[in-house]
């Protein structure tokens, strides 16, 4: 077993995970002090990040794993940190965090991707062998400085269904005072709930459950579902980047249906969706 001190889910118990609205889990001060501001201060500048990209106010972007394995000026611990969660041994974690919650929302999971515990873990982009059933990502994920103030980056949504889990691992830079950018976990109050083409959901059909301080060394790990909407609140102007390690498990095959015009959920039947 790979005893990595950055893997953030060896800590996290089972007992742990949150049946509603959907299963999650909540950690604050995952890693020990020193161990978060090694990680903070190694963390690329912005315009390393960019990478050329050209970007406007509040907009996402994603520093790949494949980008902060090639980039041999990053810190030592920073590579270690993404690395940690590209392994079977992550994982294994997220399987035993995770797994009755897997096989109640999904009871065809097994049929359809094979035995939970026989789950062969690869690398998003990098990893070739048929044999994987998850293809895992682990990414340096940060939002572009807040021009225009009381904007989103994004609302309340669904992730890709292919999606199985998503983590986020805040990173809040020192300094950054900014008010908002935190995490905000929804139910929908109509059912179905209704989507436009981007899985984002009318903000006026939703109640707010529960908002997850945008801090850093807080991790936000849960299941994606029909039902786990989540999107992050206005943030006010600031020149800080909101940056945060980006987590997921992706699928060979979606793990639930959206409707091909975008508009509504249809439920956990796949056999009719078309991507």
């Amino acid at each position: 077993m790979n005893a990595s001190p950055l893997r953030l889910t060896r800590n996290i118990c089972s007992d742990q995970i949150l049946d509603e609205p959907f299963p999650l889990v909540i950690v604050k001060n995952v890693l020990p002090p020193q161990l978060i501001a090694d990680i903070k201060s190694g963390l690329p500048p912005l315009e390393v990040l960019l990478d050329g990209n050209a970007f406007t106010s509040n907009q996402r972007f994603n520093y790949s794993a494949t980008a902060v394995a090639r980039n041999s000026t990053l810190a030592s611990v920073v590579k270690d940190l993404v690395a940690a969660h590209l392994n079977q041994e992550f994982l294994d974690d997220i399987i035993r965090l995770f797994g009755a919650h897997i096989l109640k929302q999904y009871p065809d999971f097994e049929e359809r991707f094979g035995a939970l515990t026989a789950l062969k873990a690869g690398i998003r982009g990098q990893t070739n062998d048929s044999n994987c059933n998850i293809l895992l990502d682990s990414q340096i994920a940060f939002n572009t400085p807040v021009e225009i103030g009381g904007t989103t980056v994004r609302g309340p949504h669904l992730d890709d269904p292919r999606k199985l889990f998503i983590g986020l691992f805040y990173l809040r830079l020192d300094g950054d005072d900014a008010r908002g950018a935190d995490l905000e976990i929804y139910r929908s109050k109509v059912e179905p709930a209704r989507l436009d083409i981007t899985r984002t959901a009318n903000l006026a059909d939703m109640e707010l459950l529960e908002t997850v301080k945008y801090e850093a060394n807080t991790l936000v790990l849960f299941l994606n579902t029909p039902i786990s909407f989540h999107g992050v609140k206005p943030r006010a102007r600031t020149q800080y980047h909101r940056v945060f390690l980006n987590l997921l498990g992706e699928m060979p095959t979606p793990l639930f249906a959206i409707d091909p015009n975008r508009d509504r959920l249809f439920g956990s039947d796949i056999s009719r969706a078309q991507y």
